[in-house]
């Protein structure tokens, strides 16, 4: 779905070339320590900011080769902070940038539990409502909806950077649930930020582990996250547990 040919970025942050592919079907989390070029990476991936060499093509396409509104249809952001200049009604703030018309797709809303926020203004939101409003919107702008996943639909590529920051662990399993369950469709891939390590082996298929904007690790979770790699990368003294019912676990050392 996503090829990264060589890309590399010297400003605003170092990012060493990278060569990889991003394949639909899959729930890809990005991880590593604090200023490792997560967000950077996340930013070229969705276009947001141009490579200083290489090239990102999307559906064999490079991304520069799209008209805005054919890349909003293929593919969303959404960032750590999101701010409102305007207290949109919630409802209204959701169909932003959606190509469908009407109301914005029942599925989403129910899947992440805002129907009765629809009417609140965004301003009245607290930090994990207006994080579920946010991810509603970017889902709602690629035309997906959670309770009817077709193999038919236009393939696209859906990118959160850090989703689950401001939710409460019930919110969180949630929405790790709900990512999981898109990019089970063979034509939508899924990009995650995410510094819960536990989050990211217990939900994600694949993940890429950055250190300093480079590529340290990439593979499945039981594979990229050794005790010995994470000491290495985020200076942490943990147990990784292997259970085959369960997966990866990490425990932090007392």
């Amino acid at each position: 779905m996503l090829e990264l040919i060589d890309i590399s970025l010297d400003r605003p942050f170092a990012l060493a070339p990278l060569h990889e592919q991003i394949e639909a079907g899959q729930l890809l989390g990005l991880i590593g320590p604090n200023g490792a070029g997560k967000s950077t990476l996340l930013s070229l991936i969705s276009g947001y900011l141009q490579p200083a060499q290489g090239e990102v093509r999307l559906l064999g396409q490079p991304l520069q080769a799209y008209r805005p509104q054919q890349l909003a249809r293929a593919r969303a952001l959404v960032t750590q902070q999101v701010e409102s200049a305007f207290d949109w009604p919630v409802r209204e703030f959701i169909r932003l940038g959606q190509a469908h018309a009407g109301e914005p797709l029942a599925g989403i809303i129910e899947t992440l539990d805002i129907g009765h926020l629809l009417e609140r203004g965004v301003l009245s939101l607290s930090g994990g409502e207006m994080q579920r409003v946010t991810i509603a919107r970017a889902i709602n702008q690629l035309a997906i909806d959670p309770l009817r996943l077709e193999d038919d639909r236009p393939a696209c590529l859906l990118l959160l950077d850090e989703p689950t920051s401001a939710l409460d662990i019930g919110q969180q399993q949630n929405l790790m649930r709900l990512l999981r369950r898109l990019a089970r469709s063979p034509r939508i891939a899924v990009v995650c930020v995410l510094h819960d390590l536990n989050l990211a082996a217990q939900y994600c298929d694949r993940l890429w582990l950055l250190e300093r904007g480079r590529l340290r690790a990439s593979g499945a979770p039981a594979e990229v996250l050794s005790a010995d790699t994470i000491a290495q990368v985020f200076a942490a003294q943990v147990s990784v547990v292997h259970n085959p019912a369960q997966g990866v676990r990490i425990e932090l050392a007392l």
